[in-house]
């Protein structure tokens, strides 16, 4: 009975610790999406800097090798994020990244370029954008 006791005990402090590590607080989850975008984002020329995370704005500056965009969004305004089949960028349920040009003109798309720099580095941005849009109170 002793030894039942000590086993069931052992399992619940383990489950309850698996359940705690797998929360990442919003200045993990801040650092982490800054990080990865800070080391993979953008497409084969093309790098992101001046990246700056907050849970209801992204922004960052998209360098081509002879141009440069400013970027921004708020993750918590997309629904959906999906892979593109290439697996070179994640895309939005709707145009809500704005770019700004040099010249001040100004687009709106739903793609960003995240290399494939780790495993499943896709999925895991995916997560972390739908987690950061959470602690949005806009």
């Amino acid at each position: 009975m002793k030894k039942a006791i000590t086993i069931l005990t052992i399992c619940l402090l383990t489950f309850t610790g698996m359940q705690t590590a797998e929360a990442q607080t919003k200045e993990e989850t801040i650092t982490w999406i800054k990080e990865k975008l800070e080391k993979y984002g953008g497409f084969e020329y093309i790098y992101f800097k001046d990246v700056q995370v907050s849970p209801c704005k992204i922004s960052f500056t998209a360098s081509y090798p002879s141009s440069s965009y400013s970027q921004s969004f708020n993750p918590s305004t997309v629904k959906e994020w999906k892979i593109a089949s290439n697996k070179k960028y994640i895309y939005a349920d709707a145009n809500v990244i704005h770019s700004v040009d040099s010249d001040g003109d100004v687009d709106t798309y739903s793609i960003f370029g995240i290399k494939n720099g780790e495993a499943n580095i896709h999925e895991r941005m995916i997560k972390a954008l739908l987690h950061l849009a959470t602690f949005c109170n806009e």
